[in-house]
């Protein structure tokens, strides 16, 4: 029957993923460590079960090399590498699809793909504390949304886009 044990692509994407965090697509600016900030983490621990994008504006086939950092809120503690540096530019195009895998010295998978593994290395997620994720890119070309999913570790921690 039609409906009976149904469940929507809302409620099973929560349930194997967490929530979802969308950063509308924006022009990628030069910016150095610890990056343009992208989300924030507040009130806790999170676990994140994945972090993609999604080019929306190509690069015109400019290498432009980017990586993702966070740097902690707490007034102890240092910015710590989420992924390596991958040239995100050279080959992508609108549509290309980029993925972290979880790996710090591994960076974000992509190029001219469509599809990706998503958090292969990273077995449940990765854990992080409160901060702010950062993107840091070598050129000023291209254009990308964001897309983070989280399981909160800490009642009532959270994230959201900037």
């Amino acid at each position: 029957m039609a409906g009976e044990g149904y469940i929507d692509g809302v409620q099973l994407r929560k349930l194997m993923m967490g929530i979802m965090v969308p950063r509308a697509s924006q022009a990628i600016v030069i910016t150095a460590s610890p990056g343009l900030p992208i989300y924030t983490i507040t009130g806790g621990l999170i676990l994140v079960t994945g972090l993609l994008g999604k080019c929306t504006v190509t690069h015109g086939g400019v290498a432009n090399t980017m990586s993702f950092e966070l740097d902690p809120l707490a007034a102890t503690g240092a910015t710590s590498a989420i992924t390596a540096t991958t040239d995100l530019g050279t080959t992508s195009v609108v549509g290309d699809v980029a993925v972290v895998v979880g790996a710090p010295a591994t960076g974000p998978l992509g190029g001219h793909v469509e599809l990706n593994v998503l958090g292969s290395t990273s077995g449940k997620g990765i854990v992080m504390n409160e901060g702010n994720i950062g993107l840091v890119a070598t050129a000023a070309n291209g254009g990308w949304a964001w897309y983070l999913f989280y399981i909160p570790i800490d009642d009532g921690a959270y994230v959201r886009a900037v």
